[in-house]
Parts: C-alpha cells; sequence; structure tokens
C-alpha cells in the first residue's frame, strides 16, 4: 500500500520534523501548514489519514475548523494539542468527534508519537471502520460517525467511537475502570483514577449509552458489572 496523507497544522517547525521522520516508518507522508487559509485549502484539496491540530495556532476558529473535518474527512484521525487545559474546549472537542487532546508536556515530539500510533492501532482494530454494524436495534456507521437508534440519527465523537470499539474487541470480558484507565484511549490523559474518586469512564460510557441505548436507564448493549466495571452484552454483534 502506498503512502497515505497526513497534516500536521502547527508553527513549531522543529517538532514537526521529529513527528515526520518518525510517521514515515508508518507510512504516512505528513505536510505542514501553519494557518488557517493554507489548513482550509489543504483540506479541500485532499484526504488525510491525520491530522494533528495545534490550538494556539489555530486560535478562536478551532471548533470550527475540526467540525468542517469531521463533514467532509470523517474517517481521519484528529489529535489536538493544548499548552494549558481548558475543560470547555476539551469537552467540545471531544463532542465534535476529536479523538485525542494532548496537554503541555505530553505534546513533546516523542508522547505525542506514542499516541498517534496508539490511535492508528486502535482505527486498524478487527471492526472494520468502513462497515455499518448492527448492536441490537441500533445500527452503528462508524465511517460517518453516526449512530442510528430510536428512529433518531445521532453523532458518534471520537473517543465514545473508540471506548465502543474496545468492547467491541473485547466481547467475552469484563472492563474495569483501572483498565480504561490504562488503555491507549487515556494513556498519560489528565483525569483523577478511579481509587481518587474520578468518573471520566462513568461519564464516558453513560454518554456512550445515550447514543447507542435504546434506553439508556436499562442499558442492553453495555451492560454494568457491580464494582467491577462494564461488559458487552451476549450476543453482540452483526
Amino acid at each position: 500500500m502506498g503512502k497515505q496523507n497526513a497534516l500536521y497544522i502547527d508553527s513549531n517547525h522543529q517538532r514537526y520534523c521529529c513527528v515526520k521522520k518518525q510517521l514515515q516508518a508508518e507510512g504516512l507522508d505528513l505536510e505542514r501548514v501553519a494557518d488557517m487559509q493554507k489548513a482550509y485549502q489543504a483540506l479541500r484539496l485532499k484526504r488525510f489519514r491525520l491530522i494533528v491540530i495545534e490550538c494556539d495556532t489555530v486560535k478562536t476558529d478551532i471548533t470550527k475548523l475540526c467540525s468542517f473535518i469531521k463533514d467532509s474527512n470523517p474517517t481521519a484521525v484528529i489529535i489536538c494539542i493544548m499548552k494549558t487545559l481548558k475543560f470547555e474546549l476539551e469537552g467540545t472537542l471531544f463532542d465534535i468527534g476529536v479523538n485525542d487532546v494532548v496537554i503541555g508536556k505530553q505534546a513533546s515530539a516523542g508522547i505525542l508519537i506514542k499516541r498517534i500510533k496508539a490511535h492508528l492501532l486502535n482505527a486498524k482494530s478487527d471492526w472494520p471502520v468502513s462497515e455499518k454494524i448492527k448492536l441490537k436495534n441500533t445500527v452503528v456507521d462508524f465511517n460517518r460517525g453516526e449512530v442510528w437508534c430510536n428512529g433518531e440519527l445521532k453523532k458518534l465523537p471520537g473517543i465514545l467511537g473508540d471506548l465502543l470499539k474496545y468492547f467491541l474487541n473485547n466481547p467475552e470480558k469484563t472492563i474495569s475502570r483501572k483498565e480504561l484507565r490504562h488503555s491507549h484511549m487515556w494513556a498519560d490523559s489528565i483525569c483523577s483514577p478511579p481509587d481518587e474518586g474520578g468518573r471520566t469512564f462513568d461519564v464516558s460510557i453513560g454518554k456512550l449509552r445515550k447514543i447507542i441505548e435504546a434506553d439508556s436507564t436499562k442499558p442492553q448493549i453495555i451492560k454494568s458489572v457491580r464494582g467491577v466495571g462494564w461488559k458487552l452484552a451476549e450476543g453482540i454483534g452483526y
């Protein structure tokens, strides 16, 4: 297979050079733009497998840009970089469909590359993102980032899509909060561990259930295992 396109929207040339060199081995041809006009131009001309965005470069247009990317290139892995954590903006980006938000020192070239590789690996999971999957009476289209449930079309944000794939790839297993904390989805993220009262995963499961369950108060796809975590219901799949 030939090289796939990747886009780096950032003014940090040194970090770009380090990332570009490492991603070449992954079959990705990384190009860089340093302003919004060139970013939109590149996105209109090509389809990208990976898009890395430095939020301070894009500034106030970051949510508009990410929405444009998801509409025009729904299968792209999107990773945003922030110098400092902004909780409200981070939540909005995840709701749009961004796959990861990298904060501060986590954006060093070495850690950033590891996170990129983890997301690209997850996108190559056993569940093909180019196909629709039926879960009970719910239809999930990973390719478009959409869910059809209860006669309603809903958006499936990137991080919640990754969470659902994690359960689909572990159908016989009870997934604990600790396992999710150490999975590639939340590796190095800033969230309180479960044993310190952190509820990141409970909130995320709740959001996912509201999208994929006919009745999120009586889940039939992702079941709770009291005192442990969650498990995919028996018989779920094609």
